[in-house]
């Protein structure tokens, strides 16, 4: 029989672990079986045309938060075309809730109920031979309509078993900008809104497996790699040869772990510090800072550890910190989360994300959502509306404050317009200056809309404007300031610029050999149009360390990934001699 297994991904960069591992372990247990690769949008009908092309006996597919409703659609369409196909679903989204999966879409024959490579191998092999299925893991509907199996998950307890999920890397990277990898699974913590620690328990892959099978990825020069391990960080003896091995290979690919921050050693931070820049990308689940919101969704974290740690890797310069709150979470209200928003936005981490409760069939918060008096969606992404803590009203503005937070800090692109407006305007209150700015964002009818980065400068300036008229001429020249280093060539009108101004001093300044020199010792002219384009030199009339009020010559160095600036002294600049 042969048997086609669907991903249906969110995005085409993305890859899916959990049918390549399925696929591969069953090919290498001898059955007939394939996999092929789509997104949610891709037509409908285009999906159904390449999955009927493989003439599948067999068809499964993987049921994720992101993509349920697209695939009980896609499946309601093979069922017209291909009666006579056995379509089975698996996933995280039907694993706990099999008996709903079959309400939903009921064309479905099977459902896999946990980790699946070994249950759909038996579950082949049951079909294959013709007799009843025999794993307690497989839910299905018996002849009088009754569900079978409910309820039990599955879990592979030997990791070594599973194959390699990439073996063909080559068209794998044509496609795909992203792979995902595991070295553990399960998870020691019993966070109330997750799923990956109800088994409690974590198993691992062997390390040597492990280490053979990282380097296949940094032969193949596979941009990024992502561990999907819930808690990476557990067991220093296991998960430190890992890193290590990673950060003395010579190579651009990035490694992006999932980790818990208060639980680093200084062994651990040592060796982080000599990291290869660019190799490591942290994401780091903080969730909230209330301590009776900790308690209540089961998460033992040591605040001042993960401040003291994460402080000192953002010193080092070297790694991507990435850092997340929830909103809606048990015993938090708006005053709470603007305490917890507070506290994580005071460590400055390169990207902080603001997002929602969603409250997961088969998690602990589902049981308890009646106590908390969560109203939620009832289809995906099962997102919190409000609760006993947060109203919807809230809860909205949340969502407009998330928007406004993406479109501004998280681009990276407004860092000393930020940091001066929040601590001279705002007495450091962060969460004050995005409260202000989405009120107003909000009032202008600029949510839910799309904005471009220069838009958003734009808008930046239009709020500095009309809030702060008196102050509005330094604020804009922080803003150009963040442009000239962010945004380079752009000069929008509505801000002074001085190119014209000081156009023969630029040029004296070039042509001054030993000047250069003093600023550049490593340069060497190449054309006047590179100059201009990456070594451009802007007069403000607001110094980073001195305020406004100074005349600041300032040249920006855009030759490498990382943008520089360099100041220029006056005498240097409005002399020809030094």
């Amino acid at each position: 029989m042969r048997t086609l297994l669907v991903a249906n991904n969110s995005k085409y960069i993305h890859s899916s672990l959990g049918i390549r591992s399925v696929s591969y372990y069953c090919k290498q247990k001898g059955f007939d079986i394939d996999f092929c690769e789509q997104t949610i949008q891709t037509p409908l009908l285009a999906s159904l045309a390449e999955i009927s092309s493989y003439e599948p006996d067999i068809i499964g597919l993987d049921v994720h938060i992101w993509n349920k409703n697209y695939v009980y659609s896609l499946v309601s369409l093979v069922r017209k075309v291909m009666p006579k196909s056995i379509i089975v679903l698996g996933g995280p989204e039907v694993s706990f809730t099999a008996a709903a999966a079959f309400c939903e879409c009921p064309d479905a024959d099977f459902v896999v109920q946990g980790e699946g490579e070994e249950i759909f191998a038996s579950l082949l092999n049951d079909l294959e031979k013709g007799q009843k299925v025999i794993s307690k893991c497989i839910a299905w509907i018996d002849e009088d309509g009754g569900i079978q199996n409910a309820g039990n998950l599955a879990v592979v307890e030997d990791l070594a078993v599973l194959p390699f999920s990439y073996d063909d890397m080559k068209s794998f990277k044509e496609l795909h900008k992203i792979a995902y990898y595991e070295c553990t699974r399960g998870c020691p913590f019993s966070c109330s809104y997750c799923l990956s620690g109800i088994s409690h328990y974590v198993r691992r892959k062997p390390l040597d497996k492990v280490l053979e099978e990282l380097d296949k990825f940094i032969e193949a020069e596979i941009p990024l790699v992502k561990f999907v391990d819930r808690t990476y960080n557990l067991g220093e003896d296991y998960f430190l040869p890992i890193m290590q091995h990673l950060a003395e290979k010579d190579t651009k690919s990035l490694f992006h772990f999932e980790i818990k921050a208060d639980l680093l050693s200084q062994n651990v931070l040592t060796f982080l510090k000599t990291v290869p820049k660019g190799r490591f990308q942290f994401e780091i689940g903080v969730q909230t800072t209330n301590q009776d919101t900790l308690k209540a969704i089961g998460r033992k974290d040591d605040w001042q550890a993960l401040v003291r740690n994460v402080t000192e890797i953002l010193t080092f310069g070297n790694i991507h910190l990435h850092l997340d709150l929830i909103a809606g979470l048990p015993y938090e209200g708006i005053l709470s989360f603007k305490q917890s928003f507070n506290d994580v936005y005071a460590l400055h981490p390169h990207m902080l994300q603001l997002g929602f409760l969603k409250v997961l069939k088969g998690s602990l918060m589902s049981k308890q959502s009646e106590e908390h008096e969560i109203v939620y969606m009832d289809d995906t992404p099962y997102e919190a509306l409000q609760t006993k803590y947060v109203s919807y009203k809230e809860m909205r503005f949340l969502k407009v404050l998330e928007d406004v937070f993406e479109h501004t800090y998280n681009t990276g692109k407004f860092d000393y317009f930020l940091e001066h407006i929040i601590n001279e305007y705002y007495k450091a209150d962060a969460y004050a200056f995005y409260e202000d700015l989405s009120v107003w964002w909000d009032s202008k009818g600029l949510y839910p809309q799309g904005h471009n980065i220069r838009n958003v400068t734009l808008l930046l300036k239009l709020f500095c404007d009309e809030k702060f008229p008196e102050q509005a001429k330094t604020l804009n020249e922080i803003l150009r300031f963040d442009m000239f280093l962010k945004q380079p060539g752009w000069q929008p009108d509505g801000f002074v610029w001085h190119g014209e101004e000081i156009k023969e001093k630029v040029l004296e300044f070039w042509r001054n050999e030993n000047i250069i020199k003093k600023y550049l010792p490593s340069y060497d002219f190449s054309t006047w149009r590179k100059v201009r384009k990456y070594l451009p030199i802007e007069l403000f009339e607001w110094h980073p360390a001195k305020g406004a009020g100074y005349d600041f010559i300032v040249l920006a160095d855009l030759t490498g990934s990382e943008v520089h600036y360099l100041e220029i002294e006056g005498k240097d600049f409005y002399d020809k001699q030094i």
